[in-house]
């Protein structure tokens, strides 16, 4: 295929999925300037050679990912997913790229690569809410559940939840049903009675500042709990939208992990604002380790 179509082919995607004009006209710009450097590093990309991108302005990151798509819809196409499933999981691409943007005045570009690679190996899928990432067992050497036992290193799905709609019990038990109809269809030697999550959603001490009402507590209530992980930044990071190169984290002595000192954080959102008062109160923040049998969720 000549450059010109490659780029083409590749461009009717990226524009369905960042359909920003200021992103777009950047991005073009940089394709136009260094097509040949960017095809190569999309080859790199593409043959999992992912870290030769780390480091690399993030602009240029954007812009291979950008000439990375259409193999990648091919192959979607080919394990015999719907197009809609390849969209909704490159939709990262523009997730990312807009929190980029949001923490550095406007500018264009991602710098996620050591994510974003999984998306285009084919090895994590988004359906609806929520992500599935084909992973392996990590949480303890051996975990009995439902009578069956798993062990570290075994082959399982793993949830992510991106920024973007509300986490409600319904799209949550959609995203799942859908999940496994697919997933079970097409990869048919990897289960998917149960799932893992790593998060700080399933902290069992969101409990002591969030209603028992909330999305959050609900979405954790699904999953059986195996372990609390130490630190706190997650929550930092996603409630208050605090990143380390940002904010400097300081090492707490009464707690396990680096906190933010929130005294003259100005809250926007009533989570942030409980969040708040419980972290200046003295209250300690985790991240959770869960199991999800996924036949309690979709019956």
């Amino acid at each position: 295929m000549e450059i010109n179509d490659y780029i083409k082919a590749n461009w009717v995607l990226f524009k369905q999925i960042y359909n920003d004009d200021i992103v777009l006209d950047a991005v073009r710009k940089q394709i136009y300037a260094d097509a040949r450097r960017l095809i190569k590093y999309a080859e790199y990309l593409l043959s999992g050679k992912w870290q030769k991108l780390v480091g690399m302005p993030p602009i240029f990151i954007l812009s291979t990912l950008a000439l990375s798509l259409k193999p990648v819809f091919n192959k979607f196409i080919k394990m015999r997913f719907n197009e809609s499933v390849f969209y909704d999981t490159m939709s990262d691409i523009k997730i990312w790229g807009e929190d980029y943007r949001a923490h550095h005045n406007g500018e264009v570009g991602i710098t996620e690569i050591n994510w974003l690679h999984l998306h285009f190996e084919c090895e994590i899928f988004k359906f609806g809410r929520l992500q599935y990432q084909i992973s392996k067992y990590y949480f303890e050497k051996s975990t009995e559940i439902k009578g069956r036992v798993i062990k570290y290193g075994d082959t399982i799905y793993s949830i992510h939840i991106p920024r973007g709609a509300k986490l409600d019990s319904v799209s949550a038990k959609k995203s799942i049903t859908l999940a496994v109809d697919t997933l079970e269809d097409i990869f048919r030697d990897i289960p998917t009675d149960i799932m893992m999550c790593d998060s700080w959603l399933l902290s069992p001490y969101n409990k002591r500042f969030m209603s028992s009402n909330s999305n959050i507590i609900k979405f954790a209530n699904m999953f059986n709990l195996i372990n609390v992980t130490n630190g706190a930044t997650q929550h930092f990071r996603w409630i208050f939208d605090i990143i380390e190169d940002e904010k400097i984290f300081e090492k707490c002595k009464k707690k396990n992990g680096y906190y933010y000192n929130l005294i003259d954080y100005n809250p926007q959102t009533k989570l942030q604002a409980d969040c708040k008062e419980y972290v200046l109160a003295g209250g300690e923040l985790s991240g959770g380790r869960g199991l999800l049998i996924t036949k309690n969720i979709i019956g």
